[in-house]
């Protein structure tokens, strides 16, 4: 081997990242060491190191590990279209922030001038914001409910919200009652659940699963609305059955 061998302890510590990390990039097939020394020690190669670079730069760019791999493994690719797919993207996360800006900024207008403010519009905000910057959501789909939100006027939204709010309370006093999910006033509830939501939410089977995935993480992120993971779940069951 031409040039020097990094070891991985070595490297990792030249480049900022840890151990730990170049040995998970090694499994998942992103980056692995090119060569082995006579002793059996996996060593990368100063052409290891630039591609390590690379996968850095990239990754610091928002790409996720999946497209840096198919990245790297094109190499063919077009830096172009690399740089426009990210480009996309970074436009509707900001056109997402900046939806949850101006309604901060509305907030403080209102505060400014005496008016009064709920408690549940200033959490809402917060959720937002959380759910924007959540990995669980494509920035498409934060983009897409962003859209859907904005076609509604603001006494519709909220309609919306004081319409999920009551029917949050409606499913607790039906769980706290001990009704089970294919109980016919609950499967009644699971209806009009689906038909206030439908306003904002698409019958789209990944978005579906992202704020599942979303909402097992965290459990109490529904608080908001009055909705516990307990709740979530009972909520889910009795839709299913609708």
């Amino acid at each position: 081997m031409s040039g020097r061998g990094w070891k991985i302890g070595e490297l990792a510590r030249r480049v900022g990242l840890t151990v730990r990390t170049l040995h998970h990039y090694d499994r998942i097939g992103l980056f692995s060491p090119s060569h082995t020394t006579e002793s059996g020690h996996r060593v990368y190669s100063d052409e290891d190191v630039r591609t390590l670079l690379q996968i850095i730069s990239l990754k610091q760019l928002g790409f996720s590990l999946g497209e840096i791999r198919a990245m790297i493994s094109d190499r063919g690719a077009d830096p172009r279209e690399m740089l426009e797919l990210q480009l996309n993207r970074l436009d509707a996360e900001i056109a997402a922030l900046t939806e949850v800006r101006d309604r901060v900024r509305r907030i403080y207008e209102h505060l400014q001038r005496g008016r009064p403010v709920s408690t549940e519009e200033i959490m809402a905000v917060a959720h937002a914001l959380t759910l924007t910057r959540s990995p669980h959501f494509r920035r498409e789909q934060v983009e897409d409910l962003r859209r859907r939100y904005l076609a509604l006027d603001p006494a519709e939204q909220q309609r919306l919200f004081e319409t999920g709010r009551r029917l949050v309370s409606e499913f607790r006093r039906c769980l706290s009652a001990g009704k089970p999910p294919d109980d016919p006033e609950v499967i009644a509830l699971a209806r009009r659940w689906k038909e206030a939501t439908g306003a904002l939410l698409p019958a789209d089977e990944p978005l579906t699963q992202a704020a599942e995935r979303y909402y097992r993480e965290n459990p109490d992120a529904g608080l908001i609305f009055g909705m516990d993971g307990e709740l979530y779940r009972y909520i889910k069951q009795a839709v299913s059955h609708e």
